[in-house]
């Protein structure tokens, strides 16, 4: 299936309405297409509020007695819970024994098959909730990073819409096709590293933004990139020095390191004047 049948299937997945096969199509396509699995995100966000919009009640155990109780009082003998002058105006004891013990268990039958349909029912509100929770997180998740992009969007916004924007290229000592420019606002006091081509990461690495101020490297902010390209903004109010330079290098994640893994994968010198 293309994206355009596949989305069409998305709402009845974020239900839980989509048959096996169904299924199996939509999780193999939105585990490659990123389009895709945000349409399925909101989907389930939406899901997720449709369901909290209805209060889930759970039996209660009242109910259960009570039909626990009735259970054992319609397998008690007949004859038992009668007034002993109708004890004996039945068939004859063979027959009238036979239809007891039906009576007894169609009523057994009866409350076995009501305690399993509360035990169901409890289980799907279980199952719902699951369901709820995770769609839930991924709303959130789903919210916070869009919550993010926003603000470095008006972040890098803010800085190509001053006066004083300044902008370097970062070049890479060896050959390479990654173009690389680092642009910042003095009195903002905010910078932003937009890139294209990087190369791609091992398993475990993450990328590092570092500023050079005499001979001292400054680690500003770790990120990663799954197609080779970023917009990484930055806090420069920070900053005790202006820099001489910035450097990008590869480094063990989190990123979280005092000196740089040279040599430089990316760098810039950054002009004074």
């Amino acid at each position: 299936m293309d994206c355009e049948q596949v989305r069409e299937l998305l709402d009845g997945y974020a239900l839980g309405a989509s048959d096996g096969a169904e299924t199996r199509i939509i999780e193999e396509h939105v585990a490659d297409c990123v389009r895709c699995w945000e349409e399925l995100s909101s989907s389930q966000a939406a899901a997720a509020l449709l369901a909290l919009s209805v209060r889930i009640e759970h039996p209660s155990e009242q109910l259960e007695r009570r039909i626990m109780a009735r259970a054992q009082r319609e397998s008690a003998p007949f004859a038992e819970r009668r007034p002993l002058w109708q004890r004996f105006r039945w068939s004859p004891w063979p027959a009238t024994a036979g239809a007891f013990g039906a009576v007894s268990l169609a009523a057994l039958a009866v409350s076995g098959v009501l305690m399993f349909q509360i035990k169901d029912v409890q289980s799907k509100n279980d199952d719902l909730e699951t369901q709820i929770q995770a769609a839930a997180y991924n709303f959130q998740k789903t919210s916070e990073l869009t919550s993010n992009q926003l603000a470095e969007s008006e972040t890098i916004f803010s800085i190509l819409s001053g006066d004083d924007h300044q902008e370097v290229e970062m070049k890479s000592p060896g050959d390479s096709n990654s173009q690389v420019y680092y642009t910042w606002s003095a009195s903002k006091k905010v910078g932003v590293v937009i890139c294209e081509g990087m190369p791609a990461l091992d398993p475990g690495k993450v990328y590092v933004i570092w500023f050079q101020a005499g001979s001292e490297d400054y680690a500003m902010r770790p990120f990663i990139s799954n197609d080779g390209s970023c917009q990484v903004t930055m806090d420069l109010s920070t900053l005790q020095e202006r820099p001489d330079g910035i450097g990008i290098t590869v480094e063990d994640a989190p990123g979280v390191t005092t000196a740089p893994n040279k040599p430089w994968l990316m760098w810039g010198e950054v002009p004074h004047s």
